[in-house]
């Protein structure tokens, strides 16, 4: 089974890098807000991806990152969805949930068990590690519920997670908003993953913090 899914993600990063490559460049980057730099034939891109920068080299699509060995063949894949799905529309800075999405209801049982209850699980009484976790990796802390911080995958991308502490009336809970741009800027099916790579992250930081 494994090797069946990375021989799907390995055809649908090919088929990214085609696409990508039938594009303007320039254009494309200028949409999803990203440094182009072009010397002859060849192009760097640099892509903001949460708290680091990764490199994107074309027409080789190497993808370099200081201190980090190893960028996942997922992690190439959203980024080339990105700058092929940016359309340069206005950033919205209204909120919605992810069920208010258009498209993206159907799946809501999928996205609360693949970000939300990994992060019940870990915070769900911790608002302070929570935090904490969110501003390690770049957040920047908000008003919303018992705490609250945003995060951006990418420059035209925002995810805004909020903990509600549980206490012996009410178990604790966890929302996740979106701009209501993004889908401007993701296909749908990559918005589930986006949010469960930030939920991984930033149980990862908490779990750093914590040790160090």
């Amino acid at each position: 089974m494994e090797l069946v899914r990375q021989k799907a993600y390995r055809k649908t990063f090919e088929m990214a890098c085609a696409r990508l490559m039938e594009m303007s460049l320039e254009e494309q980057a200028a949409k999803a807000g990203l440094e182009l730099h072009r010397s002859g034939s060849s192009v760097r891109i640099l892509v903001p991806f949460f708290d680091e920068t990764i490199e994107l080299g074309i027409p080789g699509f190497s993808f370099e990152a200081a201190g980090v060995s190893n960028i996942t063949l997922t992690t190439k894949i959203i980024i080339l969805h990105y700058l092929i799905h940016a359309s340069g529309a206005p950033f919205r800075t209204d909120l919605v949930p992810y069920e208010d999405i258009s498209g993206c209801r159907s799946y809501l049982p999928v996205f609360e068990r693949r970000v939300v209850k990994p992060l019940l699980s870990a915070f769900g009484k911790a608002r302070d590690a929570f935090v904490e976790a969110g501003k390690g990796l770049g957040g920047r802390e908000e008003e919303y519920g018992n705490g609250s911080f945003t995060l951006h995958p990418f420059p035209r991308v925002a995810l805004t997670f909020i903990l509600w502490e549980g206490d012996e009336d009410f178990p604790p809970s966890v929302k996740v908003l979106f701009e209501r741009s993004i889908p401007a800027y993701l296909p749908l099916e990559d918005i589930v993953v986006v949010s469960k790579m930030a939920a991984t992250r930033i149980i990862k930081q908490a779990r750093k913090t914590y040790v160090e």
